[in-house]
């Protein structure tokens, strides 16, 4: 078993069988390293001292405080961590992973679990879109069961394009935002979609021309593309900047959903 991690815990509640969770997310042949041992800033280590975090999470302590915090959690008895490498080590020599949870048959993602505890929010990175939508589900049990960073009028919140003055004051923190696309742009380098009339106060967000087709091949899964979005409802998420007014840049397909009327199946489901 796993040595205990240092700090308090926080309890992690139920699971999925591996045919509605890992395998979303995680390939049958994909490598395992198994877990030893943890700390409380979530850095958890094999035994060849080899250090891995859990990707596509962004972890905030609870309360009215949206402050980035670390993963607490505790694990069953019995329970064995294995870490699933998705990408090189970063700067700092921690290799972001999918975190396994085995117990018995019983396997799933701490990040499933996480996110339905409240712990966290999604914030994609490496997930493909149907690993996407498992832990997009997973955050909205916890919003509606206002869970965790999803307590009260201070927990975490989603924010509503048509009310731009809430974002004042938050530069630099993660949001989710929802709301009418008014108009698209586009230059050499760069794709706008405009969330009011009004620049300097109303929500932008962009994303490189560059990337353009690696959203539309997201999007094309559930029936859109960019060019088709002026008019329709959608949610993003992101870092809020601020420079000529509120905008967040994409960087991942996943950042950009459509909210509207399901027009296709997405990987055997409807999706919005």
């Amino acid at each position: 078993m796993p040595a205990k991690a240092d700090g308090e815990s926080l309890p992690v509640s139920g699971t999925f069988g591996i045919d509605d969770g890992v395998a979303s997310c995680v390939d049958d042949q994909a490598n395992h390293a198994e877990i030893v041992s943890w700390d409380k800033e979530g850095v958890f280590q094999d035994g060849e001292g080899r250090s891995f975090i859990a990707t596509d999470l962004l972890v905030l302590a609870t309360g009215a405080e949206r402050a980035p915090s670390a993963i607490r959690f505790s694990a069953k008895s019995g329970t064995r961590l294995t870490a699933v490498p998705i990408d090189e080590p970063n700067r700092w020599g921690l290799i972001p992973s999918w975190i396994v949870m085995q117990n018995g048959e019983d396997a799933d993602l701490l990040q499933v679990q996480i996110l339905r505890d409240g712990g966290a929010i999604f914030a994609p990175d490496r997930a493909s879109p149907s690993c996407a939508d498992l832990l997009r589900s997973a955050e909205e049990f916890a919003r509606k069961s206002h869970a965790g960073i999803w307590q009260g009028q201070a927990g975490a919140g989603v924010f509503q394009t048509s009310a731009p003055k809430s974002f004042d004051g938050r530069a630099g923190q993660y949001v989710i935002a929802r709301g009418r696309i008014v108009s698209l742009g586009k230059t050499r380098s760069t794709r706008y979609l405009n969330f009011g009339r009004h620049w300097k106060s109303d929500l932008t967000v962009t994303l490189k021309s560059s990337d353009e087709d690696r959203f539309n091949e997201a999007l094309a899964l559930s029936g859109w593309q960019i060019e088709d979005l002026a008019g329709h409802v959608v949610e993003v998420r992101g870092v809020l900047q601020e420079k000529d007014g509120p905008y967040i840049a994409l960087r991942h397909p996943e950042q950009l959903v459509v909210l509207e009327r399901r027009r296709a199946k997405r990987g055997g489901r409807y999706s919005n």
